[in-house]
């Protein structure tokens, strides 16, 4: 029988194919010294370059001090910097050709992350003490017409201006970065989020000397309509500024929609939650839910808190386009602080649908208010004295609105020292009102302001809400409202007068 030999050819020298090298590109082969006193822009320039011509890949920075100025991020890199690496921004304003420490343009696929931290060196371009700002200030992370844009795990400290710009950017995602500017410093913006779409920030710690996070749509230089910004969520966010927390504005060339804010904490700031629209673009399908605030103003004096502020405006007298605000909500918020919060259109353009539910105002104190007009954020008119009420004495303050659901408010009054005059809720001119399960009282118990004014009002319905101990007259209306104001399911018996009729 014959037998079958199986012939294994033996290849001398052969090896199997070895693993493609990790595209990693350590910027101290590159000739980066990391002393804090040479200006390694060059070498982590070379190290950015060399990634992005082999295809992408990590430009590392590892464990020391390096001084820089303006650095280009370029397509497919990523910039890490590794724990116990800092990168220091240049105090000469002429080391940034850039105008920006980290910047791009129409890259993709770009990032910053690590657990390193970046240093703006704030204090060498102000005056003594973060008085007057110089005239040239770097940002910190200037990204124009970028996508896919990632900002994850950094410390971002000390910024001389903003601090990240993202400018007509798509798909930017800025997760659990630590943001930590002086409050004093003024226009040391946190992340200023200008005509982008499709952003996510999520569990963030974010302390700035101007507004934390705060949406523009700048008018483009060459003219041009600005782009909205859209499909923005901000989430699991801890916010603190000597300015707004979060707000829209006060640019507003362009559109703001479909935007999301949930489960933040704002603290020490004048104006948590704010619109500033001025320029004629139009806001929709905003929400904010599950947030705690404590509106208490910290760096730059202010005398005058606005929890939630909301308002429309011309920024010039004789500009055409007005602004325009709809479907907004505000829902399951708790509010500690002596602010009122105000939400007013114009006489030409009410704002429509607005939802305020599961709201708890706990007064601590009283602010100074007689003579105070409404805040202009910004170059701005004189306020037309029937779009103002900045002097309103209420809590709630709302005027020029078709269409109000007010649903589970409580106003309660938690003051040591001598109280106020002050309603729970005042509205004039607003059309479709319905206030739902309300309690409360005025600020001085059976005083001369009632717990609810209207003046100006149609199509009002105040039902299942209830008078709290001490509350004098509830509800006052003008006479001639009188059929425009529905009451039902009510328990007022704690009120010395339920309902006056004014003359």
């Amino acid at each position: 029988m014959m037998r079958k030999i199986l012939i294994i050819p033996v290849l001398l020298g052969f090896q199997a194919p070895a693993a493609a090298p990790e595209a990693w590109f350590d910027v101290m082969k590159y000739g980066a010294v990391a002393d804090r006193n040479t200006n390694a822009a060059a070498a982590i320039q070379k190290a950015i370059d060399a990634c992005a011509k082999a295809g992408g890949g990590t430009v590392y920075l590892p464990a020391g001090n390096y001084l820089s100025g303006s650095l280009e991020l370029k397509s497919n890199v990523t910039l890490h910097l590794s724990p116990g690496a800092v990168l220091w921004g240049s105090r000469r304003f002429e080391d940034y050709p850039g105008r920006a420490l980290i910047w791009a343009r129409n890259a993709d696929n770009i990032a910053i992350a690590g657990k390193g931290t970046i240093d703006g060196q704030d204090e060498a371009y102000f005056e003594p003490n973060f008085g007057k700002p110089k005239a040239d200030r770097p940002t910190m992370v200037l990204l124009n017409k970028c996508t896919r844009v990632r900002i994850e795990g950094v410390t971002l400290r000390y910024a001389p201006a903003w601090t990240i710009h993202p400018k007509d950017c798509d798909g930017v995602w800025i997760r659990g970065i630590k943001l930590l500017n002086h409050v004093q410093a003024f226009n040391t913006d946190g992340i200023d989020l200008d005509s982008c779409r499709n952003v996510h920030i999520s569990d963030s710690y974010i302390e700035a000397g101007d507004d934390s996070i705060v949406l523009k749509t700048t008018q483009p230089s060459d003219g041009s309509q600005a782009g909205p910004c859209e499909n923005v969520t901000v989430t699991n966010c801890v916010l603190i500024s000597s300015a707004s927390g979060f707000k829209l504005g006060t640019e507003s060339h362009g559109d703001f929609r479909h935007i999301v804010v949930s489960n933040c904490v704002i603290r020490r700031t004048w104006a948590p939650l704010s619109f500033f629209l001025k320029d004629g673009g139009a806001v929709e399908n905003v929400s904010f839910s599950n947030i705690t605030i404590h509106a208490f103003p910290e760096g730059r004096g202010y005398k005058v808190t606005w929890p939630i502020f909301v308002d429309l405006d011309k920024r010039w007298p004789d500009q055409t386009r007005l602004s325009s605000i709809r479907d907004i909500s505000f829902s399951n918020i708790r509010i500690l602080g002596k602010g009122r919060s105000r939400i007013a259109g114009m006489p030409e353009r009410p704002i429509e649908n607005v939802t305020l539910r599961n709201i708890v105002m706990r007064v601590d104190g009283f602010e100074p208010i007689e003579e105070v007009r409404k805040p202009g954020g910004g170059r701005s008119q004189p306020a037309r004295p029937e779009a103002d009420f900045g002097s309103i004495p209420a809590e709630f303050i709302f005027a020029h609105i078709r269409g109000l659901d007010v649903d589970d408010v409580q106003v309660i009054w938690d003051t040591k020292e001598e109280a106020q005059e002050r309603h729970a809720i005042w509205g004039k001119f607003l059309d479709g009102v319905r206030i739902h399960r309300f309690s409360g009282r005025q600020a001085v118990p059976d005083g001369k302001l009632p717990v609810i004014a209207f003046e100006d009002v149609k199509n009002v319905f105040v039902t299942e809400s209830s008078a709290a101990p001490g509350a004098g007259v509830f509800l006052k209306v003008p006479a001639a409202a009188k059929s425009e104001v529905l009451l039902d399911g009510n328990d007022l018996r704690k009120a010395r007068v339920p309902v006056e009729y004014a003359p």
